[in-house]
Parts: structure tokens; C-alpha cells; sequence
């Protein structure tokens, strides 16, 4: 009989886990640029949810969450922030939207992919009010999304600005600040797509 005691396996999810914490960036702290964020949001009313993610509320019906995203580089690391609004879809719809951009920054072109036929529909609604179009050809972003799974739908968009590099050596952290004219854009198109969402998504 072994006298050694032995440990349970983790589970898988516990092993995703802690894979998920190894790859988190060298002196990340979660919730320092979201602080920062929460201070170019004013004079717009903020909460903080949970930890890690803040809530601003623009208008008494449009909730838009932050969250953070670090992004690993040589004795570095980046915070990208990403901004989300949410809601119910009435309607069986199943589709992933990119939004993809081309051209210059001066003449910047703006288009909706997806491989879903149910995604050609989101981008007709969407065809259907240039005013999107045009105010995303006009926001700086890194990345845009519209997903729609499981009678859920939401919209995030990762900023340019919003985002902090921390540098190892030389210790230094810099903090590109969402000017007023992005912040503007942001919460515009963000509020035009849930807008867009209320009056097609939840028809039943």
C-alpha cells in the first residue's frame, strides 16, 4: 500500500485556468487603464460592475461595458480596452459581422463582412443608415465586431486610443487618451447600433 497521498487532477477548465494567468504580461495589474478610461469618460456617469469591468451609462437606456486586453511584447505589454453594447435578439439569428477597413487615414473606406447568410441580413439593416458608415469611417479602431449567438447580440470595438504601453526597461507606462472627438464617435456608433438592434433585432 503507497503511504503518498496523491492530489485530484484538475480539471480541464481549472488547467485553462491557469494557462489563461501564465499568459497575462509581466507586471499587469487589471483595472489600471479602465481608471484611466473612467476619467476621460467624464462628464458621462460611471460603475464598476465587477472588477474588471466598467459600465458607462451615456444615456438612461444605452449601457456600454469596458473591459481591458492585454497583448504580451518583447519587455513590453499593451492594454487595449474594449468597448461592447449588448442586447436580446427575438429573431433565430446566427452570424459573425467584421468590420474591415481600407485606404488611407485621410479617405478610409469602411466594410461589414460575413460568411453567414444571416450575417448578409445584419449588414442590409446596417446598409440601411450611411450615418454607421460614415461615423465609424471617422473613429480610429483597431478592431470591430457584431456577433449574434444564442438569442444574444453585441457589438464591441477596440479603440485606438484607450490603450496604455507598459515598458519593463526603461520602467515606463503611457496612456493614449480617448481625445473628446473619438470619445464622441465611439459612443455614437455604439448607440446607433443598439439603436438599430432595438427597432430589427427584437422583432419577433
Amino acid at each position: 500500500m503507497s503511504h503518498y497521498a496523491t492530489s485530484p487532477k484538475p480539471s480541464v477548465w481549472q488547467r485553462l485556468g491557469s494557462l489563461t494567468k501564465k499568459r497575462l504580461p509581466t507586471g499587469y495589474q487589471a483595472g489600471l487603464t479602465l481608471n484611466r478610461v473612467e476619467k476621460d469618460m467624464t462628464p458621462y456617469p460611471c460603475e464598476w460592475k465587477a472588477p474588471g469591468v466598467l459600465q458607462i451609462l451615456p444615456q438612461s437606456e444605452l449601457v456600454v461595458e469596458v473591459t481591458e486586453r492585454p497583448r504580451k511584447l518583447f519587455l513590453a505589454f499593451i492594454v487595449y480596452t474594449r468597448f461592447v453594447v449588448s442586447g436580446f435578439c427575438a429573431q433565430n439569428i446566427n452570424a459573425t459581422i467584421e468590420v474591415k477597413t481600407r485606404g488611407s487615414v485621410k479617405k478610409k473606406h469602411i466594410h461589414f463582412v460575413s460568411k453567414q447568410m444571416d450575417g448578409q441580413k445584419v449588414i442590409d439593416w446596417i446598409n440601411e443608415y450611411p450615418i454607421i458608415k460614415q461615423t465609424l469611417a471617422e473613429l480610429d479602431f483597431n478592431h470591430c465586431l457584431i456577433e449574434f449567438n444564442n438569442g444574444q447580440w453585441h457589438c464591441e470595438i477596440e479603440p485606438f486610443t484607450a490603450s496604455e504601453m507598459v515598458s519593463r526597461i526603461p520602467a515606463t507606462r503611457r496612456y493614449l487618451r480617448l481625445e473628446a472627438k473619438q470619445r464622441h464617435r465611439l459612443l455614437s456608433v455604439l448607440q446607433l447600433m443598439s439603436q438599430l438592434m432595438e427597432k430589427h433585432a427584437q422583432i419577433h
